[in-house]
């Protein structure tokens, strides 16, 4: 067992008892075996831990995810709040802006509010903002726990492929962040404000 390894594990320890604290339901990749997963050839392992929210909001999971490939040095990882929405019209992803934002070519939205448009960058297809699922409210709440978690993202997925059989084809809202959020107080402020935001949008 390599480093990478022990780490991932105590993670997921901590997690576990996380989840069994609070009276979440909760499983992980070593207690199911049929798991919804887009099989893709870079990874050769992968780890995860599936919080159910629903009795916070219907509807609600809150993913662990980790996969890496130590021959292609590749790896994917990330936590997030997951939620089904009714309808999906095109992808939104929603970030803390930043500087570099400047040197970023894809289409930025504008909310035409001027605070708002200071502190984050939305980018879409879409030629407008979809006021159903990212209105002001949901933007200012989003940048108050951005100021707390770093490197978080909001955004829709249309049709996703989800290792969470009750997500798995539909349409989702997301908040995530690239990386694991185990610290106790972080993770209970993050399911916290970030299950309140997400049940604003339908």
């Amino acid at each position: 067992m390599d480093i990478k390894e022990i780490e991932e594990k105590t993670h997921i320890d901590r997690l576990e008892a996380f989840a069994k604290e609070k009276g979440f339901p909760y499983y992980t990749n070593s207690s199911v075996k049929n798991h919804h997963l887009i099989q893709d050839e870079r990874y050769t392992s992968t780890k995860f831990i599936v919080f159910d929210l629903d009795q916070i909001v219907e509807n609600l999971f809150l993913v662990f995810y980790d996969a890496y490939s130590t021959k292609a040095f590749t790896q994917k990882s990330y936590c997030g709040l997951f939620k089904s929405i009714s309808e999906c019209d095109g992808e939104i992803k929603m970030i803390k802006r930043d500087w570099f934002d400047i040197f970023n070519f894809k289409k930025r939205l504008k909310t035409g509010d001027y605070y708002l448009d200071k502190h984050i960058s939305i980018y879409s297809d879409l030629l407008e903002i979809n006021r159903s699922v990212i209105d002001p409210k949901a933007i200012r709440d989003f940048v108050e726990i951005n100021n707390k978690i770093l490197a978080l993202e909001l955004s829709t997925i249309c049709e996703s492929n989800s290792i969470v059989p009750e997500l798995n084809g539909k349409d989702l809202v997301a908040l995530k962040t690239n990386s694991w959020i185990v610290d106790k107080a972080e993770l209970t402020l993050f399911i916290e404000k970030g299950s309140k935001l997400l049940k604003r949008i339908k």
